[in-house]
């Protein structure tokens, strides 16, 4: 025990203070202030020229109220927007809307959209639009009562302006030909909004406390946290184990090692200390979330039973997937082998990257139950069923936990079966089949 003591504090040392560890500690924060930093100049570099396009309205009668439409937006965007919070988001900057009437009482349609088209391609005009004139027949079979034209189609916000705002238009055009009052149809066709609220619960002195409002931070964001952050735990700290290992094999260190110590415990003790660097990594990542959200008086949202079945299922997630990488590293000789070997390994990592979409829809389906009681997946795949409500009944997170258990100890000796075969072993490459075979040799 001593030895592996040793073998594990000379490993995390070794980690901590390396420099591929100080970037993955760094790594997330700056990743996300560089994407956000980005998207802050992204901003401040977006063309804000005004969008001047030309209207042919062949009824003569929503040219003006589109230009009312127009001035009313490029108002309300020269004034400041009213963020609430600290938790506000940014609203991006937008440019100006300038519509311009093109009269269609005399010249040749088609010749006239050759006209403004050349206007589109000079840049004078950015689009121009036709409304037909029965655009305001609500028995009309025609598609195509607006077209819109323009040399650059990947701008979304304008047409679908025009669409909205040439609709209320011709609806408003549509109630009065009918005789309705316009405010009356609005009165009565106001949706009706859905308050969403969790269930009334019974306090501990017996009295009946109301249902709260959902808090979708609290619903969506933290479940998915959870599950990103077990996910780049593990994939920070297990693939590392591989690297190390294989490094050594091929500078002779690990024979140097082995004349020390056993390789079982040479083996446990850098699994031991894979798992203490990433305890470190997640009490850096957790630490420094818990201050941003007390910063933003949002610490409320963190529920702490998540927190603390977040560490259990990391060591056993750590301990899993960093015994496969250990094996993989001692049973290859080249890194090209090792690249071969760990794609089945990755393959279980990514799994439940690929299915939490429906489990977090549907956290106590038959599908979400059965997938996150498979070994491999429960420690991510589990954490995101405990972080989303209502949460996995107790006898579903005991079992898991009991079958995690069970597996991580079956891979632990497995991969020391590997290890103390395929560290001294040389030339051939290994294949799945030695390796099994690896597994029942004495």
């Amino acid at each position: 025990m001593d030895k592996i003591k040793r073998v594990a504090l000379a490993e995390y040392l070794n980690a901590v203070r390396s420099k591929a560890f100080i970037i993955s500690v760094l790594a997330m924060p700056l990743v996300m202030m560089l994407a956000v930093s980005l998207q802050v100049f992204a901003q401040k570099k977006v063309d804000l020229s005004p969008r001047r396009f030309a209207v042919m309205d062949h009824t003569g009668k929503l040219f003006t109220p589109l230009e009312k439409a127009a001035k009313t937006r490029n108002d309300q965007l020269t004034e400041p927007p009213k963020l609430p919070g600290r938790l506000a988001a940014v609203v991006p900057p937008q440019p100006q809307f300038e519509p311009e009437e093109i009269t269609t009482d005399h010249g040749d349609a088609t010749k006239l959209e050759f006209e403004l088209s050349e206007r589109v391609r000079k840049k004078s005009l950015f689009a121009f639009i036709v409304i037909e004139a029965n655009v305001i027949d609500a028995a009309a079979t025609n598609d195509n009562h607006i077209r819109y034209f323009t040399r650059t189609p990947t701008y979304n916000d304008l047409p679908s302006w025009i669409e909205r705002t040439v609709s209320d238009g011709v609806r408003r055009l549509r109630f009065d030909a009918a005789g309705l009052d316009p405010k009356q149809i609005n009165r009565l066709n106001r949706r009706v909004s859905v308050n969403r609220l969790g269930l009334a619960k019974k306090t501990t002195g017996g009295k009946v406390e109301k249902a709260k409002p959902e808090d979708k931070i609290r619903t969506f964001a933290v479940p998915i946290a959870s599950l990103m952050l077990m996910f780049v735990i593990v994939m920070t700290s297990a693939p590392m184990l591989m690297n190390t290992v294989l490094e050594e094999k091929m500078n002779k260190v690990a024979e140097v090692l082995i004349s020390s110590v056993s390789p079982f415990q040479l083996m446990f003790g850098k699994l031991v200390g894979c798992v203490m660097v990433s305890l470190t990594l997640s009490g850096i990542y957790l630490g420094s979330i818990f201050w941003f959200l007390a910063e933003m008086n949002y610490l409320h949202i963190v529920p702490w039973d998540v927190v603390c079945w977040f560490f259990p299922f990391q060591i056993m997630a750590l301990f899993i997937f960093g015994s496969m990488f250990l094996a993989i590293g001692a049973a290859c000789n080249e890194i090209r082998d090792a690249q071969n070997l760990m794609f089945p390994a990755m393959m279980l990592v990514m799994v439940p990257m690929l299915v939490w979409m429906p489990i977090l829809q549907s956290p106590n389906s038959p599908f979400s139950q059965a997938m996150s009681l498979i070994p491999p997946f429960t420690p991510t795949l589990m954490m995101l069923r405990i972080a989303a409500p209502p949460g996995p009944a107790m006898w579903e997170i005991g079992l898991a936990v009991f079958l995690t258990g069970g597996f991580m100890l079956f891979c632990v000796w497995a991969a020391g079966k590997i290890f103390r075969l395929g560290i001294l072993s040389q030339g051939q490459s290994p294949s799945f089949f030695k390796l099994m075979t690896w597994l029942w040799s004495k």
